[in-house]
């Protein structure tokens, strides 16, 4: 099995689609799913933009992340669990 070490820094592939309201950010998963768990979980600044997970496809092994198109989105902060 492969693992893989994460660093704070990914390379990624930016998508703007304003006919659907949202930006994309694309990273390359080499190793399938090891990769995708240890990202799937995370929030991923991009341009002071924050990018949430939307899902990834195993035959490009690719993993996808999301943001409203044009802005920044609102943040909540959580105070209580």
């Amino acid at each position: 099995m492969n693992t893989a070490t994460l660093t704070n820094e990914i390379q990624v592939r930016y998508t703007e689609r304003p006919e659907i309201g949202r930006d994309f950010i694309t990273t390359s998963v080499p190793n399938g799913w090891d990769d995708v768990r240890h990202l799937c979980r995370r929030v991923l600044s991009y341009q002071g933009r924050r990018f949430t997970f939307t899902g990834w496809c195993s035959d490009k092994n690719e993993c996808f992340f999301a943001a409203p198109h044009g802005g920044s989105q609102p943040v909540a902060k959580i105070v209580r669990a």
